[in-house]
C-alpha cells in the first residue's frame, strides 16, 4: 500500500486548504453531505413507497442497497484511513468510524441521484444528479472525512453499480418472478446472508490487524466492524421478503388526496420509529438482534404498512396488480 500512503500524503494539502475557507462554508458542505448517505434514500423511500410510486421506490431502494453494500465490503478490503486520522492539521469536521476508501457518500449518491435521473428521463435530471454528486464529494473532502482519491473511486464505482443495475433489472426480475414464494423467501435469506459472509471474508485477509500508530488521530474507532453490513442485511432481506409476498397478495394504488397520503406516511412512519426505537433502545445489542429488527422494519415498509392501510381505508388495492420487483 506503499503507493496509496503516498498519494494521502500528497492530497493533505488541498483538504487543509479547503478548511480554510470561511465558517459560513461549514453549515452548506453538512447540509450537502446529507444527499449522499444511504440513510437520506432510506428514510426517503416509505414516502415514495406509500404516497408516490412504489415501482419507482423499489428500484431506487435496491440501488442504494447494492451501492451501500458493496461500498461497505470494498471500504473493508481496501482497509484506508481517512485524512484527519493520519494527519492533526486536518480538522474532522464529521467524525467517522469506518475506513475511507471508497466514499460511500460518493458512491451512493451516483447510483441513488443517477438512478433518480434515469427514472426521470430528462436532461435536466442528468445534470442536476451530477451537479449534487459533485457537491457532495467536494463537502466530504472539505469535512475532513475523505481523501479526492476516496470519492473519485466512489464515483466510478457508484457509476458502474449504477449501470450494471440497469443492465441487469429485466433479467433478473424475470428470474425472480419466475420463482415459487417460499424459493424467494429463502434466496431473500441467502442473499443476505452472503453479504456478512462476504464482509467477513474481507475483513479475514487483515487478520491481527491493528489501527497503525500512524493513525493515533482517529481516537477510538472500530473500522472493522460488521454492524453496517449487518444493518444492511437486514433491511435487504425485509425488503426482498415484503416485495415478494406483497407481488403474491396484489399490489396497491399510492395515489389519493394529499391528506390521505399524509395520513399514511405520518401513521406508517410512526410505527417504524416504534420498531427502530424497540430493536435499538430496547433490546440486547447484539448481531443477531440488529439482523433481525431491520429486517422487521423493512418487511413494516414493503408489506405490513400497506396491508394496514388498505384495511383501514387509506389506500386502495392494486386494479390491475403489477410486478414491480
Amino acid at each position: 500500500m506503499d503507493f496509496l500512503d503516498d498519494l494521502h500524503r500528497a492530497e493533505l494539502e488541498p483538504i487543509i486548504w479547503l478548511q480554510q475557507w470561511p465558517d459560513w462554508v461549514r453549515p452548506v458542505m453538512e447540509l450537502l453531505s446529507v444527499f449522499g448517505t444511504d440513510t437520506f434514500f432510506l428514510l426517503c423511500l416509505p414516502v415514495l413507497y406509500w404516497c408516490v410510486d412504489p415501482r419507482l421506490a423499489l428500484r431506487l431502494a435496491l440501488t442504494v442497497m447494492v451501492s451501500a453494500a458493496a461500498n461497505s465490503i470494498i471500504k473493508l478490503a481496501a482497509h484506508q484511513p481517512r485524512p484527519y486520522w493520519i494527519d492533526p492539521r486536518v480538522r474532522p469536521l464529521s467524525v467517522e468510524g469506518a475506513f475511507g476508501l471508497p466514499s460511500g457518500h460518493a458512491q451512493n449518491g451516483t447510483a441513488g441521484l443517477g438512478r433518480l435521473a434515469v427514472i426521470a428521463g430528462r436532461p435536466w435530471a442528468l445534470w442536476t444528479a451530477g451537479a449534487l454528486t459533485g457537491l457532495v464529494c467536494l463537502s466530504r473532502v472539505y469535512l475532513g472525512v475523505h481523501f479526492v482519491s476516496d470519492v473519485v473511486s466512489g464515483v466510478l464505482l457508484g457509476a458502474a453499480v449504477l449501470l450494471l443495475v440497469l443492465k441487469l433489472e429485466r433479467p433478473l426480475t424475470a428470474w425472480w418472478r419466475g420463482l415459487g414464494l417460499w424459493t424467494q423467501l429463502a434466496a431473500s435469506a441467502v442473499l443476505s446472508g452472503a453479504l456478512i459472509g462476504a464482509a467477513a471474508l474481507a475483513n479475514a485477509a487483515y487478520t491481527g490487524w491493528s489501527l497503525p500508530a500512524a493513525w493515533s488521530s482517529a481516537g477510538k474507532i472500530a473500522p472493522e466492524s460488521l454492524s453496517t453490513i449487518v444493518t444492511m442485511a437486514g433491511v435487504l432481506l425485509g425488503t426482498l421478503a415484503g416485495a415478494s409476498i406483497m407481488h403474491r397478495i396484489g399490489w396497491f394504488d399510492a395515489g389519493g388526496p394529499l391528506g390521505l397520503r399524509a395520513a399514511r406516511w405520518l401513521l406508517g412512519t410512526a410505527a417504524a420509529v416504534l420498531i427502530w426505537y424497540v430493536q435499538r433502545e430496547l433490546l440486547p445489542r447484539a448481531g443477531v438482534v440488529t439482523y433481525a429488527g431491520y429486517a422487521v422494519l423493512a418487511l413494516w415498509v414493503q408489506l405490513g404498512a400497506p396491508v394496514m392501510f388498505i384495511r383501514l381505508g387509506l389506500m386502495n388495492r392494486a386494479k390491475q396488480a403489477r410486478a414491480i420487483h
